[in-house]
């Protein structure tokens, strides 16, 4: 390889995760702002005709979509709330992904993998697992990873948990439409998911 195809490839390379950055943020703050904003139409089933009123299917009610993302807003960012995140994430066997700058964490005891990302421009977090100093952090979205496409993580409880403990750092937390959770809208969302 000549070193004059180096800055094409890695140009390549930042292109290809920036899609990567824009999809998950569609379907992730986008997508879930546009499906809230649409509503809910009326399903009228068409009538029965007395020669086959047992062959119809009755429509199942679809459930309400479970949350997947949560919000921490840290009210003074500062190196300290870096140095404790960054320690919060290393004791908790976070690997960091440096294309995309967000950190995975293992599966909790509920079994889902989390994904923590920026949640401010420009939607890269610092490896604050290294040693030093890194812009402050202003806030983060906490993400539950899809295990399956098809099978969408019905339990929020660990999700729930590490906001709870990233919000303690000195932040406020907020749901997916960027509105303050509240006691009892955590309630709703573990009672959607039962």
């Amino acid at each position: 390889m000549s070193p004059s195809q180096i800055p094409v490839l890695l140009a390549g390379a930042a292109v290809f995760f920036g899609l990567i950055s824009l999809v998950l943020f569609y379907r992730v703050v986008i997508k879930p702002r546009q499906a809230a904003k649409q509503p809910e139409e009326a399903v009228t089933p068409p009538p029965a005709t007395p020669e086959a009123p047992s062959r119809q299917k009755t429509a199942a009610k679809p459930k309400a979509r479970a949350e997947q993302c949560l919000f921490v807003v840290f009210e003074q960012p500062s190196q300290a709330i870096n140095q404790a995140l960054g320690k919060m994430l290393k004791d908790r066997n976070a690997f960091y992904e440096d294309a995309l700058g967000a950190f995975h964490l293992p599966p909790g005891p509920h079994g889902y993998p989390l994904m923590v990302a920026s949640a401010t421009s420009p939607g890269k977090l610092p490896p604050l697992h290294k040693e030093g100093e890194h812009p402050p952090v202003k806030g983060v979205s906490i993400l539950i990873r899809f295990l399956n496409a098809h099978k969408v993580s019905r339990n929020p409880d660990d999700l729930i948990a590490f906001t709870h403990d990233v919000a303690a750092l000195g932040g406020q937390m907020l749901d997916a439409r960027q509105q303050p959770i509240t006691p009892e809208k955590l309630a709703e969302m573990r009672r959607e998911n039962d």
